[in-house]
């Protein structure tokens, strides 16, 4: 759960990736700290009596943070649980903020959940506090709950405002990061590398990770070492396999008895066993994994990705005459006119060398004729793009 004086506003989690602001600070217009200490007009309870001043609020965050700068989490978490009565409304709110943030720095995960749930139950959840929840029940081993909540904080980042197009692609990245990370820990590999594609196509460089990996930064994660897990992860979608190695090697020697450990070492025996099986030459390439990053009009880009998901076994034919190294991975883009009854009327497939010309009109063609949508007429046209890694399982 990251914390920095300098930052305002809430950000997410990455394994706890979130941003909070320094107490008195005024927070952007339409953030959830904004909402709670920026400026407005005194606020009353239901009864009509003048509720906590937010100057109360802003000085009880400010203590709080003075007992974190010096280590004094236990004493930050007493203040604010002395405090949750006296507040209501956004006051209370950012106190149950504020208090997830700091039960989770201790590792009370179950009890920063309760937390999180109560500025759900709220109404004043944005995309930051679902990662947030989202990233506590991980922590706590609860995959399944973790899942829904990242999608929730995927669909509120989804309604952010067109103005707002840096924070929604910032707040999508790490959304995508934290649930392809609870996909593939719940045992769904297809579905966690297809939601990697996704966050990396926010985040190409993977920039946000190896931020919240540099030490006393803004942004940090919970457990300590988790970023590794994100970064191992990352790198292996892309095909970078000695990052992968890496990352998962490093993030088993943090924590060998931590919760996520055999995942991690299930990573690193895969890509080992793969080496053995396949030796030091050529290979046949398949699809590694795929991600639609666009869909607009009447199938949604979810359906899209089912499709392929399902029928990815149609470019098999196009491969069998490719031939890359063992190490070797490619980016390919395949985009796509659908009809309004759900019929493909254009694809165009964007491939890098190796791949020529007679490749690149195979795969067009193949789509084309052999993908289907398993959905009702859509009523109205559809324009997706979808990309693909290739190399060696």
């Amino acid at each position: 759960m990251g914390f920095g004086p300098r930052r305002v506003g809430a950000a997410l989690v990455g394994a706890l990736l979130v941003v909070a602001p320094a107490a008195g600070h005024t927070a952007p217009d339409g953030s959830f700290w904004g909402k709670v200490v920026g400026p407005g007009p005194a606020r009353t309870d239901e009864s009509g009596a003048a509720a906590a001043p937010k100057e109360d609020i802003a000085a009880l965050l400010e203590r709080v943070e003075t007992e974190e700068a010096s280590s004094r989490l236990d004493a930050a978490c007493a203040l604010l649980e002395r405090a949750l009565p006296r507040f209501t409304g956004a006051e209370q709110t950012a106190a149950w903020f504020r208090l997830g943030i700091a039960r989770s720095k201790l590792g009370r995960y179950r009890e920063a959940a309760v937390a999180y749930a109560a500025v759900v139950a709220d109404g004043a959840a944005d995309s930051a506090v679902y990662s947030n929840f989202a990233e506590v029940l991980m922590a706590a081993g609860r995959l399944p709950d973790a899942e829904a909540r990242y999608r929730d904080a995927i669909s509120a980042a989804n309604d952010l405002g067109v103005g707002d197009r840096r924070e929604r692609a910032h707040e999508l990245a790490l959304a995508y990061y934290g649930l392809a990370v609870a996909l593939d820990r719940d045992e769904q590999p297809v579905a966690a590398r297809e939601t990697m594609l996704r966050a990396l196509a926010h985040d190409p460089t993977a920039a946000v990770l190896k931020v919240a990996s540099a030490p006393g930064g803004d942004l940090f994660f919970v457990p300590d070492g988790d970023v590794l897990y994100y970064l191992g992860l990352a790198a292996e979608v892309e095909g970078r396999d000695g990052d992968a190695q890496a990352a998962f090697r490093d993030f088993v020697e943090r924590a060998p008895r931590g919760r996520w450990a055999r995942a991690a070492e299930a990573h690193l025996a895969r890509k080992s066993g793969g080496r053995r099986a396949n030796g030091a030459g050529e290979a046949v390439p398949r699809i590694l994994a795929h991600g639609t990053v666009l869909a607009t009009g009447g199938i949604a880009a979810p359906l899209v990705d089912a499709a392929w998901r399902d029928q990815l076994g149609i470019l098999d034919e196009c491969l069998e005459g490719v031939r890359v190294t063992l190490r070797a991975t490619l980016r390919m883009a395949i985009e796509m006119d659908v009809d309004a009854r759900g019929k493909i009327t254009r694809v165009v497939a964007k491939v890098p060398p190796p791949f020529d010309e007679r490749f690149a009109h195979c795969v067009e063609s193949v789509t084309k004729q052999r993908l289907h949508f398993a959905v009702p007429a859509p009523g109205r046209p559809t324009l997706a793009r979808t990309e693909l890694i290739i190399g060696i399982r």
